[in-house]
């Protein structure tokens, strides 16, 4: 469980990212064929993080990470912990496709 002195500092961090990466246009190509940042999702005071590598196809049409084939075998494994997609934050290192 998240420690709730931590939990709005890194709530805030989060928020700010976030509105850096929408927009951010540093790697050119990329934001000229994205079709959306794709940042992250979940719990963001979860205790547990996941960190893919990059948006794919299914993602950048969503919006939300690890919704392909990754997705649906993260949520397998998710739940054979006892957990689901909500109790966790999802990511990608790169946020455009």
């Amino acid at each position: 469980m998240a420690d709730p002195e931590t939990t709005p500092d890194r709530r805030e961090d989060l928020d700010e990212v976030e509105a850096r990466a929408l927009a951010c246009v540093r790697c050119p190509s990329l934001a000229a064929t994205r079709t959306q940042v794709v940042f992250g999702s979940g719990d963001r005071d979860a205790d547990l993080f996941f960190v893919g590598e990059a948006p794919g196809a299914d993602e950048d049409a969503r919006g939300v990470p690890f919704v392909g084939r990754a997705g649906r075998l993260l949520g397998e494994l998710l739940a054979g912990i006892g957990l689901q997609r909500e109790d966790v934050f999802i990511a990608n290192v790169l946020k455009c496709r």
